[in-house]
């Protein structure tokens, strides 16, 4: 099959269903198979059935190796030094290409009468090309959705949008929490979780007036979050303690400068702290990560002068 998996798989003239090759054939192209290390940057990982057979195990990696390809490109398609219009254009690209990915994977699965029997080589092989794609979709938001103005959507509406399945089951593409194994040494022992920012200061009326003035000056905060619930968490000694959470209205991008801003006042307050704490929220309901926000470091966007005021005045 010629040019992307995503499409050629799903091709009503030359698609999976016209692959008679034998399961001879498919251990054989098994027996030289290299698969692909997971995307370093990759957010959402696809939990899925064992494969059986040889065919549906040659292509669960062929579709593997193309997925991590796919996500690993991110780091190319949004460099660092790329412009917010530049990243706005390449984000329209990549939706663009996942969601025809999406809509020929659902005209496929209806004229081929594919069912969630992955018992069968094919129904197993399509069905785990959807879940791929719709895990491309979500990271794509996930990653760089705040170079768009378009509507989020969580994973079982996206199943739902483009394949009209109401009962997708969303455990099959999951947060990835894989973490790296510490090095063992008999003199460093592990470090208990921190559970503040480490507020350095000892009067918090000052960052209070800061945080209301960017709630009026750049809508800060969505109406379900107060400044004072954000002071609270961002000062408060056990952020776990705290059943609320904060929703920002802000974009991401002026959200890094404002953490950016706040950062000398507070001795934790890390891009992999503020991740860990799974207290921030985009206004769709995204969680705040550190890619997310790393991502999001901008020298020039609107906001950044009144920002700027709001903080020099306040000093």
């Amino acid at each position: 099959m010629k040019g992307s998996i995503f499409s050629s798989l799903v091709s009503i003239t030359n698609g999976l269903h016209r692959d008679n090759r034998q399961e001879k054939d498919f251990k054989f192209l098994l027996s030289d198979f290299k698969l692909n290390q997971k995307a370093n940057n990759a957010v959402f990982k696809v939990t899925f059935k064992k494969p059986l057979n040889a065919k549906k195990e040659y292509y669960q990696k062929l579709i593997f190796n193309e997925t991590e390809n796919a996500v690993a490109s991110f780091a190319k398609e949004f460099p660092k030094n790329a412009t917010t219009p530049e990243n706005k254009y390449s984000y329209t690209i990549l939706l663009n290409k996942f969601d025809k990915y999406l809509n020929d994977i659902s005209t496929y699965i209806n004229k081929r009468g594919v069912t969630a029997d992955l018992n069968n080589d094919d129904n197993y092989i399509i069905n785990y090309l959807k879940a791929s794609v719709i895990r491309l979709y979500s990271e794509l938001q996930e990653q760089y959705g705040q170079f768009s103005e378009n509507t989020k959507f969580s994973i079982s509406e996206i199943a739902e949008k483009y394949f009209n399945d109401e009962t997708f089951d969303v455990s099959l593409i999951e947060k990835n929490t894989t973490k790296k194994v510490a090095t063992k040494t008999i003199s460093k022992l592990k470090s208990l979780p921190k559970t503040s920012f480490a507020f350095k200061g000892k009067d918090k009326s000052n960052l209070l007036k800061v945080l209301e003035q960017l709630q009026i000056k750049i809508d800060l905060l969505e109406n379900r979050t107060t400044t004072k619930q954000l002071l609270e968490i961002l000062t408060t000694d056990d952020f776990t303690s705290l059943s609320f959470n904060i929703y920002f209205e802000a974009n991401t991008t002026a959200i890094r400068y404002i953490f950016d801003k706040l950062k000398p006042q507070f001795k934790n307050l890390k891009l992999s702290e503020i991740e860990r704490s799974n207290k921030f929220y985009t206004k769709n309901d995204f969680e705040l990560t550190a890619q997310n926000l790393s991502s999001s470091k901008q020298y020039t966007f609107k906001e950044k002068e009144t920002i700027d005021n709001i903080f020099k005045q306040m000093q």
